[in-house]
């Protein structure tokens, strides 16, 4: 019994080695916010592509298990919620990667968005969001956020 604790024991700590060694070996990628352009507009819709850039340190490709964001609209000092954003299963090549991410924007706060982007020509957005890199043993968080104006 005893040895076959100190085998279980060694077992473990082999294991904590490695894993913790192939953390090392692999870099979470950079996530940013290149660019929100609106798509269309309608009474009962506002389609925005969020373009993100993904660079990716490491000198094989990744998979982003998810990417997913939410979207505000700044009414005044206020941020006020407008759609979520998601992807999953994104294969990344090393270096830079642009994914584009068609957003859906059908709530009450389109109206309000709406009026701000025709009556003054523009909409401050925010975008709040996190990666998570699929490095098989673990996928941590990556959070990104980025504050952009858009323009008609």
């Amino acid at each position: 019994m005893h040895l076959e604790f100190w085998s279980l024991a060694c077992l473990l700590i082999a294991a904590g080695i490695i894993v913790s060694g192939c953390s090392m070996l692999l870099k979470e990628p950079d996530v940013s916010v290149k660019g929100v352009s609106p798509k269309s507009a309608s009474l009962n819709e506002l389609v925005l592509d969020v373009t993100l850039d993904v660079y990716n340190p490491n000198a094989m490709g990744i998979t982003l298990k998810t990417l997913s964001f939410d979207v505000f609209y700044q009414k005044g000092s206020e941020w006020v919620f407008l759609s979520h954003g998601e992807q999953n299963s994104i294969a990344i090549k090393p270096g830079h990667n642009e994914v584009t991410v068609p957003v859906r924007v059908q709530n009450s706060a389109l109206l309000g968005s709406l009026f701000d982007l025709v009556t003054k020509g523009a909409i401050t957005l925010r975008i709040d969001g996190s990666a998570a890199p699929d490095f098989r043993l673990f996928a941590p968080k990556v959070p990104f956020s980025r504050t952009v104006t858009v323009s008609l």
